[in-house]
């Protein structure tokens, strides 16, 4: 149990602060370190704002050196256990959480073998590997953010427009999201976002999650705008693969997108000697998109319910890749052909 005292001690030493704007909501985050406020500075810098409005909601990062171990400490009215942001929707999937007897809970992580990796007691989140507790910080941020917007929807996507055409790419680890969506951007696409499709379910608007994308080494050799990323230290993701992290202004400057029109949402299938694009059926769709929710919902009819006029607005491809010049190629091609 962390004593009152100490977490008092930690508060009046984050001496850093910080306004940032997440998926429409306000928030403070404050630091007890400049290392930790540069490194979330640098993966969020696109969603830093200036505001003079008193803020509900403040995160307090710290080192926790007194302690032994980095933790995270929420101060908000919205917010009432941390316990609650893992237990609905991917988390629920993902995490396990075991009570102990001073009321506190240890909290497994199934990336990681269903290894101890938290220890949360009420608005308190001690996270036991230094490795990885700038991940843990910005995840615990996130959910907690996510389970107070019920009028968004999200995926774990890549997200790209063209002429104010939003594209939705929805695909595991590994079958080439970020390849597709780098390449793509370096042929004049526009970038919302590498990992988050943030879909407004009453207009069916995407709007940009620009966060610092993350590259695997085998990535690396496959963009020719990220070799340079090869000379720099490596961080760790949460599931412990090597990630280089950078900005997309870094790598292709004035790519950024705007706020557009859901209009094609495109699953990734594998890949194949030529890429092929194939039209699916809605109700297929509708499947297919459960796995790559974000959202807090862990009720699959509300998935159903919430994306089925998503899916109606948007064309629904799967997407066997090949080549990559060729993969883009071919993307152009079909919303050139859908324009005439």
């Amino acid at each position: 149990m962390i004593e009152n005292i100490i977490l008092k001690d930690l508060k009046a030493k984050a001496r850093y602060s910080d306004e940032y704007c997440l998926l429409g909501i306000n928030f403070t985050v404050k630091f007890d370190s400049a290392l930790a406020r540069e490194h979330y500075y640098n993966n969020y810098k696109h969603f830093k704002v200036n505001y003079s409005k008193k803020n509900d909601t403040y995160y307090i990062i710290s080192d926790a050196a007194s302690i032994g171990k980095p933790l995270v400490i929420v101060e908000s009215e919205t917010v009432n256990n941390l316990q609650d942001i893992f237990l609905i929707g991917s988390n629920k999937r993902r995490f396990k959480l075991e009570k102990e007897k001073d009321n506190s809970c240890t909290i497994t992580d199934s990336f990681l073998s269903d290894k101890p990796t938290m220890i949360v007691e009420d608005k308190t989140c001690i996270i036991l590997d230094s490795k990885l507790w700038n991940s843990y910080a910005e995840h615990i941020i996130f959910n907690s953010i996510l389970s107070q917007i019920p009028n968004h929807y999200l995926l774990h996507a890549g997200v790209v427009s063209w002429e104010n055409q939003g594209i939705v790419i929805c695909g595991a680890s590994n079958q080439g999201k970020s390849t597709l969506t780098l390449k793509l951007v370096e042929n004049g696409f526009k970038f919302l976002s590498d990992e988050v499709a943030s879909i407004d379910l009453a207009s069916c608007e995407l709007s940009p999650f620009p966060r610092a994308l993350g590259f695997r080494k085998d990535t690396l050799a496959k963009i020719p705008a990220l070799n340079d990323l090869n000379e720099r230290e490596s961080g760790k993701s949460l599931n412990g693969e090597d990630k280089w992290t950078v900005d997309i202004d870094n790598i292709y400057p004035n790519s950024l997108g705007t706020k557009c029109q859901l209009r094609y949402l495109i699953f990734l299938n594998g890949f194949s000697k030529t890429p092929k694009l194939t039209a699916i059926s809605k109700s297929k769709v509708l499947f297919e998109s459960l796995k790559y929710s974000r959202t807090g919902e862990d009720d699959p009819f509300k998935h159903f319910m919430a994306m089925s006029n998503v899916v109606q607005t948007a064309e629904c491809y799967k997407f066997d890749l090949g080549n990559s010049e060729e993969n883009v190629k071919l993307l152009k091609e079909l919303i050139e052909r859908k324009n005439e």
